[in-house]
């Protein structure tokens, strides 16, 4: 099954992180999910539900990002008051970092 080019979407903020996903093509970006903010809500969970609820993305694409996700939210854990935007792009190289306040 081809890629469905699956996008998270980040807004890194000091004291929580915001993840959405966006399904993007040559022209076109459609989100796929609403906005979660970790820790305040179970952000992996609640996009795991809104994915397998979408029965055209293949399991492949959804595992990819849903890995994606959670080594983010490690990462952000660790290093939220202390990292730069561009070090955040240059680790997760496939997200789009909507917003980063520190």
């Amino acid at each position: 099954m081809k890629s469905r080019n699956l996008r998270l979407k980040v807004i890194w903020l000091k004291n929580c992180l915001g993840l959405a996903v966006d399904q993007v093509s040559l022209k076109n970006q459609i989100p796929v999910t609403f906005y979660h903010f970790w820790p305040r809500t179970e952000t992996w969970e609640q996009i795991k539900l809104e994915l397998d609820c979408k029965p055209w993305l293949s399991e492949t694409d959804k595992v990819k990002l849903l890995n994606t996700a959670s080594k983010l939210m490690d990462f952000w854990q660790t290093n939220k008051g202390t990292t730069s935007a561009k070090e955040v792009i240059g680790k997760f190289d496939d997200i789009v970092l909507v917003k980063f306040n520190n």
